[in-house]
Parts: C-alpha cells; structure tokens; sequence
C-alpha cells in the first residue's frame, strides 16, 4: 500500500480526532491514538487544551506546522 500526503495538506474544519480518523471512519479511538503516536503528533495534541476534540479551522490553520503531521496520521 501506499499513501501520498501531499505538503500542502487539506484538513477539514473540524477536530483533530475526526481529521485523523476520516482516513478511516471505521477506526476506533484507539487505532487513532496509534497513528498519532506512530506519526509523532500524540504528544503535541495531548498538549493542547482540549486535546483530540481541538478544532483545527479551516485548512488546519491552527495547527500551523503540525497539520502535515496529521494527514500523515490519517494516511496511516
């Protein structure tokens, strides 16, 4: 298999959970948990206040640099 994140990513205005887990809407919470720390984005979302449930904004705005961090995640 193989998966293309491109460097300009697309996330959706919504929370960084279902951006992750709209790569595959069957995963549970903890397939999405894995990915994040397989691409290197858990601890950065555990850091913030409202950690998976943040909303990214349109485009991913609010991530700034990490928003490619989750299209990985959400290839995985």
């Amino acid at each position: 298999m193989i998966g293309i994140v491109p460097q300009d990513t697309i996330l959706f205005n919504e929370s960084i959970f279902y951006n992750i887990q709209y790569g595959n809407i069957q995963a549970t919470e903890a397939d999405v948990h894995r990915v994040a720390k397989a691409a290197k984005i858990h601890d950065f979302i555990l850091s913030l206040p409202e950690g998976y449930d943040t909303v990214v904004g349109e485009r991913g705005v609010k991530l700034s640099g990490e928003k490619q961090r989750v299209a990985i995640a959400r290839t995985l």
